[in-house]
């Protein structure tokens, strides 16, 4: 059985093994973030659109009709959140089908041949993500909306965010074995579930997946350092273009750096999957 750190090495390794593929995914990703700082500048210009009439009236925010507020900066925010989400789908079934050649042992990336069936395994990805997190979802908000400001909130957010740890930890087991057997159902077999987890070991499996979030969380830290020296430097060389340099930054991040991170996370994964059904 492979120990914690080389099922990491391995995954570190991974995204090398095609760069053509991982450039492949990180434009999906570049588009998405290039996407979000646009909402950022219009939802802000919406926000100051918004201050502004209220300053200039006898009307709180909460009674301003549709019709005074910027329309078309928020018909364009609706729009490209959608298209952001629709992008996000096919960059989940990618992810699928690279658990998929994880569990397989395969040492090459997933094409992007198929984009029918890689949107359909980015569906099935994202309603078990979200059938796993709606618990904690559904006592957080009703615990806002129940008791408000009280006194009771803090202990309903924490029981809330160890739903959300708890619910994690199954879910990626669960995304593995939906994706093993390429059928929803088995995102929802708990007791294969369970039982895979057992095989591997409680605390190895905890362990490999803790030691994945570190080690996924220095690599970021150190690229955000150097985007950060990269951002200083156009700052320098242009400017009041804060825009295209938020742009450009966004670009650099999903083109290189968020493709290489999600394909190094879920090819550990896959590989943990693999050990527990030995």
């Amino acid at each position: 059985m492979a120990s914690i750190t080389d099922c990491v090495v391995e995954g570190l390794k991974y995204p090398f093994n095609d760069i053509k593929k991982l450039l492949g995914l990180g434009g999906l990703f570049a588009v998405i973030s290039a996407i979000s700082v646009f909402i950022s500048v219009k939802s802000f210009d919406i926000f100051r659109d918004t201050v502004h009439i209220v300053e200039n009236t006898n009307i709180t925010a909460s009674q301003l009709s549709f019709s005074q507020l910027p329309a078309g900066d928020i018909y364009m925010v609706a729009g490209l959140a959608v298209i952001s989400f629709i992008i996000s789908l096919f960059i989940m079934g990618y992810q699928y089908g690279i658990v998929k050649f994880s569990i397989d042992k395969k040492s090459d990336l997933p094409g992007f041949r198929d984009i029918l069936s890689m949107f359909i395994k980015g569906i099935k990805y994202f309603l078990v993500t979200l059938a796993y997190n709606i618990i904690p979802i559904l006592v957080l908000a009703g615990g806002i909306l129940l008791v408000g400001d009280s006194s009771i909130l803090p202990v309903i957010v924490l029981i809330s965010m160890l739903l959300f740890i708890i619910a994690y930890f199954l879910l990626i087991m669960a995304l593995n074995n939906m994706i093993a057997y390429d059928s929803i159902k088995k995102a929802f077999d708990f007791k294969e579930i369970i039982g895979n987890i057992s095989n591997l070991g409680w605390g190895k499996y905890i362990g490999i997946i803790l030691f994945t979030i570190i080690v996924y969380m220095i690599i970021m830290v150190a690229v955000s350092f150097i985007l950060s020296l990269i951002t200083a430097m156009l700052a320098v060389t242009i400017s009041n273009q804060a825009l295209v340099i938020s742009i450009v930054i966004a670009v650099i991040e999903g083109l290189f750096i968020d493709s290489y991170g999600t394909v190094f996370f879920n090819r550990v994964c896959g590989s943990i999957y693999r050990e527990s059904i030995k």
